[in-house]
Order: structure tokens, then sequence, then C-alpha cells
């Protein structure tokens, strides 16, 4: 589901872009994609709990967790596929 939201956002940018042939551009929009969605979750929710937190740091952490993630997302990719050719 992410990487059909990649290929449609990059879509726009690049014509013909398909994620398979682009697995750098993939990893990146998609760790920018989960960081924009953790960011405005926790803003949100830090909303309406009333707390109060510093928004640079919390873009720049949101930032460093969407990349794990995504980097994490992308090495399960690769071992399904290692499984999937034995």
């Amino acid at each position: 589901m992410l990487t059909m939201l990649v290929e449609v956002i990059m879509g726009v940018f690049i014509a013909n872009f398909k994620a398979s042939e682009h697995p750098i551009i993939n990893i990146i929009v998609r760790g920018l994609l989960v960081a924009v969605i953790g960011f405005f979750i926790a803003l949100f929710s830090s909303i309406v709990e009333g707390w109060d937190f510093s928004i640079g740091f919390a873009l720049i952490f949101s930032l460093a967790i969407g990349m794990l993630v995504s980097v994490f997302l992308f090495l399960v990719e690769i071992f399904f596929n290692y499984l999937d050719k034995k």
C-alpha cells in the first residue's frame, strides 16, 4: 500500500515512475511519508492532551523514526524476495 502511494506521488514528478526501478527514491519518499504522518499524529495528540513540546525536535525525531521504519520495511522486502527466489 505504501509503495503504491509512493508511485502515485512520484508519478507526478517523474514520468513513468516505477518503484522497482528506483529503490532509493522509494525508500526516501516512504520514510518522509511515515515521518509526516507520525509528526501530525503527535501534533494532534499533543493539542488534544494539552501538552507543550518543541515542534523542531518533534519534526527531527519523526524524520529519524520515519527513515528507520522505511529502511526496516525495505530490508523486509529484500528478505521476502530472497525467500521467494529459493
